[in-house]
């Protein structure tokens, strides 16, 4: 499709209701005149699904335009404009509707309130002026008996050649969902709601509570506060992609800013399994095979956490930096959302951390996949869990120094993927780990043919942006192999155990030596900040604008932005000279 540059033609091509609906307001109709048919003929709703057609697909116009809907005749169309699904009492389909640029019309879903914990967020959580604006329209044909048809769904958005170059060039996924779902008291999973209010008057309430970790809906969990969507994708200015999922909230503190991370579920239920769709533009290859990765359980649209309010793009440079190394690493890709039309900023679509990510990079079948995640059993069965508890006491007891003793060690452990996972852990100075964003698995049923199905406990990483200097807590000189000794988790008592063995002390040292000047190579790090800046800066900005309005003037933002990103680079800049002294400190 291309973008269209002149007029388009209007389409008065109608369904003719046999039945009278509703007469309701709708979008700038354009009047038709009634006419009548006498022609009863049935309509199955496999035709009425293939037929129910607009004239303009999905995606980017210059120009306003009138679009027409059709179906068959014998039957009713209803719409919506505000993202839910459309029913017999939506808008009632009378003649064409006027798209153009909505963006200077009063925002609805950007003025919703108890978004936020923090007061202050929540004053600012609401948009200073009205925001960018796509349209979004469902539609659904009814026949005289009841009888629906599939909804179908469409994102338009026009005049965005004059705005930012990033809606040009991210991927744009527009969320469509009922209003409700998200921001009612009762049953939304967007807002603080009914369970805080239950809380508050509760036995465990305590006033003291940091804002961050209140008690709301947002943080709720499980099918019960998952809600229905549809999704779609508009990649390099054309529709890829749509498909009815499930949403809910994701993450922890963060569940508390008004900008949060989304889980998107594939379900039979909603229609397929399945996401199969290329989210990651062919960037994320298996690790068995190294092919692109296509198909999804799950994805997670990411708030970037602790860095949302700075430069967005922590997290991804430092996986993207180690995603060679022997554990894995979670594939993300900036993208924009629209909520029900509404601008809802810069997110990253992101690999989630499940079985299936498991599956989809090792072969390992979902069901034989045990995740252990901030040492608590996140999947998997509790045998599996009990034998990792088993383990981590027998580390506990055990004297590697013992050449039998770590050879045991070694069958259970795929340790050089450890030295690798630690190594990067620590050179990041991530703040926010052991236990806590920490994540190991393990193939629950051996398979001598898939070398991954070894029965080897292994390594993942997820949430490193509390880090590389970020509010301070995370400088380059911090001694990182020091702070490892007022840890309590699996991690440090592998870490203390295993280094009393000298082959694993010297594996550790040579590893930790050769990430730091490969992997954290300065000049290499400051060339990908550079072109991570460039892609993120303008849609951070925007984002941070949005949902935490104190930065007021673009050259404001844009120096402070400039400054924040200068703090990662000074992180690298200094990293390795003040890490590896304190590495031959504790272990010359």
């Amino acid at each position: 499709m291309k973008i269209r540059k002149a007029k388009l033609t209007l389409l008065l091509t109608l369904c003719i209701p046999l039945f009278s609906c509703t007469e309701k307001e709708s979008s700038e109709a354009v009047p038709i005149p009634e006419e009548s048919s006498e022609n009863t003929t049935a309509v199955s709703v496999h035709e009425i699904a293939d037929t129910l057609t607009f004239s303009a697909e999905s995606g980017f116009y210059d120009a306003p335009f009138s679009l027409t809907l059709s179906a068959p005749e014998n039957t009713a169309i209803y719409y919506t404009l505000d993202g839910s699904r459309p029913s017999a009492d939506s808008l009632c389909y009378h003649g064409a509707i006027g798209i153009k640029d909505e963006s200077g019309t009063k925002n609805t879903v950007s003025d919703h309130a108890g978004i936020s914990a923090d007061e202050t967020y929540s004053q600012q959580a609401f948009a200073n002026n009205p925001t960018d604006k796509a349209t979004v329209i469902r539609a659904v044909a009814v026949m005289p008996d009841g009888t629906e048809s599939a909804v179908i769904s469409h994102t338009y958005l026009v005049g965005f050649q004059e705005k930012a170059a990033y809606y040009q060039q991210m991927k744009i996924i527009s969320i469509m969902t009922d209003e409700r779902s998200l921001f009612d008291d009762k049953t939304g999973i967007y807002v603080l709601g009914n369970e805080y209010e239950r809380w508050k008057s509760s036995s465990s309430y305590d006033q003291e509570t940091p804002d961050w970790a209140y008690v709301g809906n947002y943080t709720q969990k499980g099918k019960e506060w998952e809600r229905e969507a549809v999704i779609q994708i508009i990649d390099r200015k054309q529709p890829v992609f749509t498909q009815n999922v499930g949403i809910r909230i994701h993450g922890g503190a963060t569940r508390s800013y008004p900008q949060k991370s989304i889980n998107v579920y594939a379900r039979k239920e909603y229609g397929d399994t399945k996401i199969r769709y290329d989210l990651f533009s062919g960037s994320v290859t298996g690790k068995t095979d190294g092919s692109p990765i296509t198909d999804f359980d799950a994805f997670t649209l990411r708030n970037t956490g602790n860095d949302a309010k700075y430069t967005r793009f922590r997290d991804r440079l430092n996986q993207t930096l180690v995603s060679d190394r022997q554990f894995l690493t979670q594939g993300m890709e900036p993208c924009i959302v629209f909520l029900n039309g509404e601008f809802w900023g810069q997110y990253d679509i992101t690999e989630k951390l499940d079985a299936a990510w498991i599956k989809a990079h090792y072969h390992i079948p979902k069901k034989s996949v045990c995740i252990v995640k901030r040492d608590a059993l996140d999947t998997g069965s509790e045998a599996s869990f009990a034998e990792w508890e088993s383990l981590r006491s027998w580390i506990k007891q055990t004297d590697f120094t013992d050449a039998g003793a770590y050879e045991t060690l070694c069958s259970r452990v795929d340790m050089q993927g450890f030295a690798d996972y630690m190594s990067c852990e620590i050179y990041f100075n991530n703040w926010d780990w052991c236990p806590a964003n920490s994540a190991m698995w393990k193939a629950e049923v051996i398979d001598e043919s898939n070398p991954y199905s070894d029965g080897k406990w292994r390594f993942l990483m997820f949430d490193t942006e509390f880090s590389t200097g970020l509010y301070g807590r995370t400088p380059a000189d911090t001694d990182n192999f020091a702070s490892l000794e007022e840890k309590d988790c699996f991690l440090t008592d592998l870490f203390h155990a295993a280094m009393k063995n000298d082959d694993f002390r010297a594996q550790f040292i040579s590893t930790f030596r050769e990430i730091a000047e490969k992997n954290f190579d300065a000049e290499h790090v400051l060339s990908v900040i550079d072109k991570l800046e460039s892609v993120y800066r303008d849609a951070a900005i925007d984002t941070h604008r949005r949902f935490w309005n104190d930065w007021q003037s673009e050259s404001a933002a844009t120096v402070y932005y400039q400054y924040e990103t200068e703090e990662i680079r000074d992180f690298y800049r200094e990293r390795s000279g003040k890490i590896l002294a304190y590495l031959d400190e504790h272990y010359h």
